[in-house]
């Protein structure tokens, strides 16, 4: 395989990436609406250990580096909080 040909695939994962981080984005706004409009605490801790537990295993089972993937959703997080602290 051509390194164009695979730079290509690179990119074309980075647009999906870059447009699921939206759509998560938008969708985490929706329930910071939702939250404030029902008088609910936007951080809910027993959810984000829920979806890093999940994440924890879906990276075993992709072979990735489960701190480095953490690492990742950790900063995710970060940003949606203050994204949702702004609704």
């Amino acid at each position: 395989m051509m390194l164009s040909t695979l730079r290509d695939q690179i990119d074309r994962i980075n647009r999906e990436l870059v447009g699921l981080l939206g759509k998560r984005l938008e969708i985490a706004r929706e329930i910071a609406r939702l939250k404030k409009e029902h008088r609910l605490p936007i951080l809910d801790s027993e959810r984000e250990s829920a979806i890093f537990e999940e994440i924890k295993c879906l990276a075993i089972e992709h072979q990735l580096s489960s701190p480095i993937v953490e690492e990742i959703f950790q900063i995710v997080l970060d940003y949606t909080k203050i994204e949702m602290g702004a609704i």
